[in-house]
């Protein structure tokens, strides 16, 4: 068969955002939008609520009201960005690297610790594995990788943050890298953030996080492989805050001063967001923390709806939880931008409320007839569209291109119902801390069910303009006025498209594998198992420890048992497995096969781990196409590893992941 060329998939690479200030392009439209917006809310609140109006018109007036502040917020943080550049490295200091864990697979957990051992630093950093699950195979793994092993006794309270501080009576190093049990470290993380301790105020040094996997958040055709729903935050937010010192910390990856941590008291274990709090208390206690803008590890992001919403629900419990207990606006030794920051990020939470009031009201409307706003319907657009126009571009342009109008309003439905169960934080109560779950669930969970506050009320809606529109024809009850008809449908309908659309998108995700699988361009050989040495040039296209993608040059049967030699940077991996999907390659030139792994070696899985997270987004998209099938009579096993070097160099200390 005559060899073919396969050329290797494009990965577009991530696209920074730059530091500084604002373009004042944007800063003039959040101008232009904060002033519409200011005459919308003096118009509102001082024109428009009598009579009947109040019942429906102040609920509605107050989620206006919300959103405009939040608007503010948003530019005052995104206003301008700290611009930082990796400091010098601090050498001779011990450093601990503390991953938590509770309840995850090997899986999950195995490449942490790995990446956690490979993580470069003049002393070499001690790795700890803080098992509050209290399981054996942790400890088995730990002695065999040459981590350390420490499980607090039960009742094990407190969750993450009683693990953490229990872990501060065995560790005495004194800075501490810490790493949940899902995000692996690159190998310059310390080189990379350690240096800004320089400083001896510098308590928290925070990097964002990335996400090797596409879950829930992710949008599903995008060619940046990092945006996805955290992106405006991770990217722009926390810069923003960092200018005005109230970066935080975000439990990982980052790296905590001991000696700060000792001097508040530990991690805080009063709410479930620790991480917020502590920094809140850090930085009352005139403590400074820092932002680093750079990807130094990547996780696992929730792959579906109900682990999503897990998440978004403990943050929303804790969030709400600190702001009762820990008010930023009241805390003592807060600077005032510390204290506009804190609260910003506490009271996002409360956007439940405003999502649900923005549905809610106009079905009262429709049912009851009763407008929310005594005034004409031709004043009442004029000055309601310039800003409810102006504030989505200018929050576009503010963060950089980071924000997406139609997809925040998505997401916003989707972490409604989690919200609003998140308020009862707000008056007292303790709340559990849930840990979200990872990786594709056995079985999906029900997008019906994920979604049922929306849907439920979609379907009044739908029934509410039905009574409408049989108001309109009989004269019934609750008939309203042509214009304020007209504007009410249009709102109406609007929510009833935007619920059905955020529900057929959410049943369009679907993860079917165990693991992810990692986009590589890799040479391999196959051939039969049992049947000698692998003849046949294949490319792997995706890998993960149990399975892979592979272009092969030769037929392969379904069903077929098949033997694999992959070379991989530091030398060749065999792997033997079943052929589960096989079909021809576009043009006839060999076949496209799903292999099955048999389960791996430690030696064999590890390599693979240690490879794929080298390269999280696949291949330099620069990389040469690599010579597909090869005649049979030429042994695949015996290509030359120097070629393989050539195409696959691996990234050095401070470079960007490859993408």
């Amino acid at each position: 068969m005559p060899a073919a060329t396969i050329a290797p998939p494009a990965v577009t690479a991530d696209r920074a955002v730059p530091g500084g200030p604002a373009p004042w392009p944007a800063r003039a439209v959040a101008l232009l939008a904060l002033a519409a917006a200011a005459v919308y809310l003096v118009w509102r609140w001082g024109f428009t609520l009598d009579g009947r109006a109040v019942w429906t018109g102040a609920p509605l007036a107050v989620a206006e009201t919300y959103g405009i502040v939040m608007a503010a917020l948003l530019a005052y943080t995104c206003w301008r960005m700290a611009d930082r550049q990796a400091p010098a490295p601090l050498p001779g200091r011990r450093v601990a690297i503390l991953v938590a864990t509770f309840d995850e697979p090997e899986d999950v957990l195995r490449p942490t610790v790995l990446g956690a051992l490979a993580v470069r630093n003049d002393v070499p950093p001690e790795v700890w594995v803080l098992d509050d699950g209290g399981r054996e195979w942790v400890e088995h793994m730990c002695r065999e990788l040459g981590a350390r092993y420490v499980s607090r006794p039960a009742p094990r309270l407190g969750a993450k943050a009683g693990n953490l501080n229990h872990a501060l009576a065995h560790v005495d190093a004194e800075f501490l890298v810490t790493l949940d049990a899902d995000h692996v470290p690159r190998p310059e993380l310390l080189e990379r953030m350690l240096g800004y301790f320089a400083d001896p105020r510098v308590a928290v040094v925070q990097a964002p996080q990335s996400f090797y996997n596409r879950g829930f958040g992710h949008p599903r055709a995008d060619g940046d492989p990092f945006r996805n729903e955290q992106s405006v935050f991770f990217d722009v937010v926390l810069r923003g805050k960092d200018r005005h010192g109230a970066a935080f910390w975000c439990g990982c990856p980052a790296i905590l001063r001991r000696q700060a941590l000792e001097e508040v008291g530990g991690v805080a274990t009063e709410t479930v967001v620790e991480d917020a709090h502590t920094s809140l208390r850090l930085n009352a206690a005139g403590w400074r923390t820092v932002y680093h803008p750079e990807r130094v590890a990547f996780g696992l992001a929730p792959e579906e709806i109900g682990a999503f919403m897990v998440q978004r629900a403990r943050w929303a419990r804790g969030s709400l939880q600190m702001l009762r207990r820990d008010n930023p606006l009241t805390k003592r030794g807060l600077t005032r931008a510390q204290r506009a920051e804190y609260a910003a990020n506490s009271l996002h939470f409360l956007e439940g409320v405003q999502r649900l009031v923005a549905i809610a009201i106009p079905i009262a409307v429709l049912t009851t007839g009763i407008a929310p706003i005594a005034a004409a319907p031709l004043l009442y657009l004029a000055l309601f569209a310039p800003q409810v126009v102006l504030i989505p571009v200018a929050s576009r342009a503010l963060t950089r291109g980071r924000y997406r109008p139609l997809e925040s309003e998505r997401y916003a439905l989707v972490r409604m119902e989690p919200y609003l169960r998140a308020l009862p934080a707000l008056v007292g109560g303790a709340a559990s801390f849930r840990v979200t779950p990872k990786g594709a669930r056995a079985r999906r969970a029900s997008v019906a069910r994920a979604l049922r506050l929306p849907l439920a009320l979609a379907a009044a809606t739908v029934a509410a303009l039905g009574y409408q529109t049989a108001a309109q024809l009989l004269d019934l009850p609750g008939r309203l006025p042509p214009g304020a008809h007209a504007v009410t449908v249009v709102w109406a309908m609007l929510n009833v498209a935007l619920i059905l659309w955020t529900f057929s998108w959410a049943r369009a995700v679907h993860h079917r594998r165990r693991s992810h699988r990692f986009p590589v361009v890799v040479k391999a050989a196959v051939g039969p198992d049992g049947a000698g040495t692998p003849d046949v040039s294949a490319r792997v296209e995706d890998l993960s420890l149990h399975g892979a993608r592979l272009a092969v040059a030769a037929p392969v049967a379904p069903g077929e048992r098949l033997r694999a030699v992959v070379l991989l940077d530091d030398g060749p991996v065999e792997v033997t497995g079943v052929a589960a999907i096989s079909e021809p390659l576009p043009g006839g030139e060999g076949t496209r096969v799903g292999m099955a792994f048999d389960p791996l070696p430690p030696g064999a899985g590890d390599a693979i781990l240690v490879w794929c997270f080298r390269h999280p987004v696949g291949p330099p998209a620069e990389a040469p196409p690599v010579a597909a099938p090869a005649p049979a009579d030429a042994p695949g096993v015996t290509l030359a590893a120097a070629e393989l070097a050539a195409t696959e160099e691996p990234p050095r200390a401070g470079e960007a992941p490859p993408a």
